[in-house]
């Protein structure tokens, strides 16, 4: 696990087991708001120990930005004492998905042996929910595309945006919605940021933000366009192979290649969908 500072009191711990996983933690004396979890139990202990060892405040608050294990696998680690927090759209995923997710996980890997769903009870459903301890301010808000249920946290006082897996180095959407996930990108704009915390891979500075958000909307509309002339001309699945990564826009080097998995699981999930419906959604 490597773990950074982005400001004075925000830290980001990023997993060294999967997929450059970010959680990141806001401190202060009067307490810590933790925002997501690390993919396994050992990272999720560590960045425990970590911020316990820090001269700060109790860990207060858990913040879950969307469902997904990697993102949730170590709740149950925290305290009893430590509130966790999310979206209500992320409560009910986690009661619908969470058990077979988890189970499906325990049986890929023995890493997570040991681990129980822990399900937030603190939810929010209409505008924002914003934590304040100890003279800062961390305003959830939904913020769906890469899930429906998927939200991002902002430290306004930082000026850090916690953009969990709305910001990553590939938008990933087969588990959410192409057209949320575009406005969600382009909500990103009306905040004043120094840096976001992508859900996977590295923290993006001021000047790399305005290119990341409009390369990811670029990216969504030429997924769709390329993969809607394919359904069109009935070429078949095959001719998806040569939509690659690079074609669309992105590099695929990021998280060590893994962007190239996500990209295909992207492609393949929209020609389904738009062979299904028999006419291509128009990307507007």
């Amino acid at each position: 696990m490597r773990r950074e500072r982005v400001s004075d009191d925000i830290y980001v711990f990023t997993s060294g087991l999967y997929a450059q996983v970010t959680a990141s933690a806001v401190v202060t004396r009067e307490g810590i708001v933790v925002v997501d979890t690390l993919p396994f139990p050992e990272e999720t202990q560590e960045m425990i120990e970590h911020l316990n060892n820090l001269n700060a405040g109790p860990i207060k608050y858990l913040v879950n930005t969307h469902w997904h294990g990697d993102h949730t696998n170590g709740n149950y680690l925290f305290d009893d004492s430590v509130e966790l927090v999310c979206h209500k759209r992320c409560q009910l995923a986690l009661q619908d998905y969470g058990p077979a997710a988890l189970e499906e996980a325990k049986e890929a890997t023995p890493l997570l042996e040991e681990a129980r769903l822990r399900i937030p009870d603190v939810v929010f459903e209409d505008g924002e929910l914003v934590l304040h301890v100890g003279g800062k301010s961390v305003e959830i808000a939904l913020s769906p595309g890469h899930t429906l249920d998927s939200s991002v946290a902002y430290v306004r006082e930082d000026k850090v945006l916690l953009a969990a897996d709305t910001v990553m180095p590939v938008p990933y959407f087969v588990w959410g919605d192409r057209h949320h996930f575009k406005e969600s990108l382009d909500h990103l704009r009306r905040y004043n940021l120094e840096s976001i915390v992508q859900g996977h891979g590295e923290v993006l500075l001021r000047g790399e933000i305005p290119n990341a958000i409009e390369s990811s909307i670029r990216y969504l509309d030429t997924v769709e366009e390329k993969v809607a002339q394919i359904v069109e001309s009935g070429k078949g699945r095959s001719a998806l192979e040569a939509l690659t990564i690079d074609a669309c826009g992105k590099s695929r080097i990021p998280l060590n290649g893994l962007v190239q998995d996500l990209h295909r699981a992207n492609v393949l999930a929209l020609y389904e969908e738009l062979s299904n419906n028999g006419n291509p959604v128009s990307s507007n």
